[in-house]
């Protein structure tokens, strides 16, 4: 069943390659790239999970770090009025 998903995902990764490849590029020769990229493809979708991990992160702490300097000055007036 595994060589299946994984001869499966192969064959879908090369065929989107191919397909990317002819769609983005001038050069009409990407086939031993795009078999490459399918041989590789569980990488390529570690990869992926990983690229979309770091910018839900960058995201979380960029909101984090909006939310603290929209809070510093207030918290900053609050003493100075309470002073």
């Amino acid at each position: 069943m595994l060589l299946n998903v994984y001869l499966g995902g192969w064959m879908v990764t090369t065929i989107g390659t191919l397909v990317a490849a002819n769609w983005l590029s001038d050069r009409r020769r990407p086939h031993l790239l795009a078999v490459l990229a399918g041989a590789l493809w569980p990488v390529l979708a570690v990869g992926v999970v990983e690229v979309i991990v770091i910018v839900a992160v960058a995201r979380t702490m960029r909101a984090a770090s909006a939310r603290q300097s929209d809070q510093a000055p207030m918290e900053r007036d609050e003493v100075l009025i309470s002073s």
